[in-house]
């Protein structure tokens, strides 16, 4: 594992007010902006997505590389709990028109950016399409001053699911042990890589007892997606089972910020390294097939 003596203290980066009102449906619609965009997601619930994602920001904002956080599990979002904050606005106020994006994001005591999701409320868990690309919009300009940007999605195959991770750049995909977590990430690929051409993943093992096991479950799952789907995965990394972990996530904390020497602290460093690793390399390989959305995005809003 990675090692870290680094503090959250010197920290110095918040983001500068930006207000703008909410724009109207562009012609086109940009795919995020040069911050390089990852969508945490899974196909089965309860494999610690959220926990995952809170925690690469955390080792992230570690590593002083700018972070934001988008909870995208709309109607069921708690990002805000493991963070630690109490946002005034959620994405519900943002497509109600009652605020736009930059009044909505808090930044935690880290500097780690959230753009919160709603809780609870049912109305915003299928978007119309001028919403998606209202908020695309927005969210492209907020993403200049980042340098990376993860997205929480919610599980499974839905609509808002698929979308915000057909959306990012980069899809990583949370697998654990159980079976049904294994079906279900596989079932998560097929549709993505089906339904919205999407061939690249990222494959992260989380609560897994050691490399060994991690690399069994993305040996079955890579071979599988290979054969049946033409589909590339890559292997991300691992987070090992660990009590430390454990007891933070009962608490609603990150471990990277309260056991900095646990295990599963280290792994999430390590596959944080990863990620900023990727991040330096641009984004090379999904650019052309999101200029191809665009341009139909484009195309079909101005044939309606």
């Amino acid at each position: 594992m990675i090692e870290t003596t680094a503090t959250f203290d010197h920290l110095e980066w918040l983001p500068e007010p930006n207000r703008k009102p909410i724009p109207a449906v562009p012609a086109a619609a940009k795919v995020f902006g040069p911050a390089l965009v990852f969508a945490i997601t899974s196909g089965k619930g309860g494999v610690g997505k959220t926990n995952v994602t809170g925690n690469l920001a955390a080792a992230l904002a570690l590593k002083n590389r700018r972070v934001m956080v988008i909870d995208a599990d709309l109607g069921l979002a708690n990002l805000d709990l493991l963070l630690g904050v109490r946002p005034t606005y959620t994405l519900a106020d943002f497509f109600a028109g009652a605020a736009p994006l930059d009044e909505i994001i808090v930044a935690n005591r880290h500097g780690i950016l959230l753009l919160p999701g709603a809780s609870g409320v049912p109305e915003i868990t299928s978007l119309r399409r001028d919403q998606k690309l209202a908020l695309l919009t927005e969210l492209d300009a907020l993403t200049h001053d980042l340098d990376i940007a993860l997205v929480d999605t919610g599980s499974g195959i839905s609509d808002a699911v698929t979308y915000f991770t057909a959306a990012a750049q980069e899809i990583v995909v949370v697998v654990t042990p159980e079976p049904a977590s294994m079906t279900d990430a596989y079932a998560l690929v097929k549709v993505l890589a089906s339904a919205h051409g999407q061939k690249r993943f990222w494959i992260l093992a989380n609560n897994v007892s050691g490399e060994a096991e991690a690399r069994r479950l993305f040996d079955a799952l890579s071979r599988t997606a290979l054969c049946f789907l033409n589909a590339a995965l890559d292997y991300l990394g691992w987070i090992p089972r660990d009590p430390r972990l454990t007891r933070a996530v009962a608490r609603s904390r990150m471990v990277v910020e309260d056991a900095a020497d646990a295990p599963s602290a280290q792994a999430f460093v390590a596959v944080a390294q990863r990620l900023m690793q990727t991040a330096a390399g641009g984004v090379a390989v999904k650019s052309n097939l999101q200029f191809f959305l665009r341009r139909m995005l484009a195309g079909e809003r101005g044939g309606r």
